[in-house]
């Protein structure tokens, strides 16, 4: 019995995974505008260029954005999210970490940055644009750029330089 462990897509996709998949994998999606849906297992999905939206679902999964205006919602589990280059702030163009305590980091672009519950560390992008870093509940970190006072933070508990 093969097993397959890495998807790569050639065209804009919508891909959902059954949550009850046996196996965790990476996804690789397109130059266009993708949609990927990962398993309740701890999933890679990779939105490479276009205006993406990565869903993880369940697990401890690791969703990377790439080129592009990207939604990342990682869902239940410590997930590790990064939007990429673009602007990850606008209309359904978040990054948000969901339940677990997660990850996050903004990119090159104005990102908006959503921890939810748990105890998370976010990251700020020193690329001259404002990022709006909202923490969420829990203990949360955020690690500020080196252009911080562009950037806008609201329930976040500690601050590292």
């Amino acid at each position: 019995m093969k097993r397959i462990m890495t998807i790569a897509l050639l065209g804009a996709v919508f891909l959902a995974l059954a949550t009850g998949a046996a196996l965790a994998a990476t996804f690789d999606g397109t130059a266009g505008g993708d949609l990927l849906r990962g398993t309740s297992k701890a999933d890679v999905l990779k939105g490479l260029g276009g205006s993406d939206r990565l869903e993880g679902a369940g697990g401890d999964d690791r969703l990377l954005g790439g080129l592009g205006n990207d939604g990342l919602y990682g869902g239940p589990g410590d997930d590790t999210l990064r939007g990429g280059p673009g602007d990850d702030r606008a209309e359904e163009r978040k990054v948000h970490g969901g339940s677990g305590d997660d990850t996050i980091y903004g990119e090159a672009g104005g990102d908006g940055l959503y921890g939810g519950p748990g105890n998370d560390t976010m990251h700020s992008a020193g690329d001259g644009e404002g990022d709006l870093v909202n923490c969420g509940g829990g203990t949360d970190t955020v690690v500020k750029g080196s252009d911080s006072e562009r950037d806008s933070f609201v329930g976040c508990e500690k601050f590292v330089n």
